[in-house]
């Protein structure tokens, strides 16, 4: 990149901006960077392992929703050997809550490549990487950078903000997402990648903030242009809010004197598959007046329970009523992703999480 090369801001000397950022951001990342349980010893052999679980599971969550996942599953499968020896249905179950579950699967997938045609070491080289289930461009380049010092560049929601910041980029992040990019690369340093893009993603994490930004325990905000131009709280332009559909559904629990529920395994390709629930109707808009009820797994003297959960998913609020009914024997449902199960072994399936919370409600487990 030309370090003449002019963005939609003013003049920035990209030569003098890519030293600060090499130099003051590792400095100050290895004073104060959280400490995050897949940041252990990276001579440990397991380090890359743990970046590769840590990865998976941050897309789309926050560090500290991650964190007690991460600590159960490391001790549950401290390795890509044990990790590949799993079932699907363990790992649905530690990841449950966690959301996103084809993450999960995803993770097992490139767990028993690894160990088959890897030798159960993990790749460093992007074409390999890239060829992984569940791992795409960020993911490679922060396995890669992190796990294993490679320049790569890696550029998620902090790294796109503290350069639309520090550049002063107008707009939205995705009308900038081009000079974002070249700017990343450019500013990227071939020695001690590991420590600057780990430093960089803290600086967005714990300093350059969306909404409560601290430029004064900024370490590069001498050379910000958006704090010298007052436009911090500006930029980037705030995203169109996602329209959420509203939806409704009804979730049929089903108790026999012997203590065991009615569960199915949901089909659902994109959402929550092969996951387990009581028993649900369709989700249909809030504003449909059909009664759900007829959609009952038999016919049976089902009550209302009073209360309604409100659950929400990205791109749906969803309003969950429940129906309970208590019958004397298990009855038989001809549908083998139907299963009556004691209440004392629910905790070995992967339950979705309005299912425990219909659960608990009724304090049932």
């Amino acid at each position: 990149m030309s370090t003449n090369l002019k963005f939609k801001s003013s003049y920035h000397d990209l030569e003098q901006s890519k030293l600060f950022f090499s130099k003051e951001l590792k400095k100050w990342y290895l004073k104060n960077f959280r400490r995050l349980p897949w940041r252990g010893n990276k001579k440990d052999p397991n380090y890359p392992y743990k970046i590769l679980v840590s990865e998976f599971m941050l897309q789309q969550t926050g560090v500290k929703t991650v964190i007690p996942y991460f600590e159960n599953f490391i001790a549950k499968w401290p390795d890509i050997s044990s990790l590949a020896k799993a079932s699907e249905n363990e790992i649905l179950k530690y990841w449950q809550g966690l959301g996103y579950y084809s993450r999960g699967r995803n993770l097992l997938k490139t767990a028993q490549i690894i160990n088959i045609d890897y030798n159960g070491i993990i790749p460093s080289n992007l074409d390999d990487l890239l060829s992984l289930p569940g791992i795409g461009e960020y993911a490679s380049a922060a396995i890669r950078s992190i796990a294993f010092d490679k320049k790569a560049t890696v550029i998620d929601g902090n790294v796109k903000r503290v350069i639309a910041r520090f550049f002063a980029l107008n707009g939205k992040l995705k009308d900038n997402e081009k000079d974002i990019s070249s700017l990343a690369k450019y500013l990227t340093p071939n020695k001690g990648n590991a420590n600057y893009s780990q430093a960089i993603m803290e600086l967005g994490a714990l300093i350059c903030r969306p909404k409560q930004s601290n430029c004064s325990d900024c370490v590069v905000s001498h050379n910000c242009l958006s704090l010298k131009k007052g436009l911090v709280s500006k930029i980037p332009e705030a995203k169109n809010q996602i329209n959420k559909k509203n939806l409704r559904c009804v979730s049929f629990l089903a108790i026999n004197k012997s203590n065991s529920v009615l569960i199915t395994k949901r089909k659902n390709e994109n959402l929550l598959k092969d996951m387990w629930q009581l028993p649900s109707s369709d989700w249909i808009n809030q504003d449909n007046n059909n009664k759900l009820l007829s959609q009952a797994p038999f016919k049976a003297k089902w009550s209302e329970q009073g209360r309604k959960i409100n659950y929400k998913f990205s791109h749906i609020n969803l309003l969950n009523e429940t129906y309970i009914t208590n019958v004397s024997s298990k009855i038989n449902i001809r549908d083998e992703d139907f299963k009556w199960v004691d209440l004392k072994s629910l905790h070995e399936y992967p339950l979705v999480t309005l299912t425990k919370k219909i659960l608990i409600d009724n304090n049932l487990i």
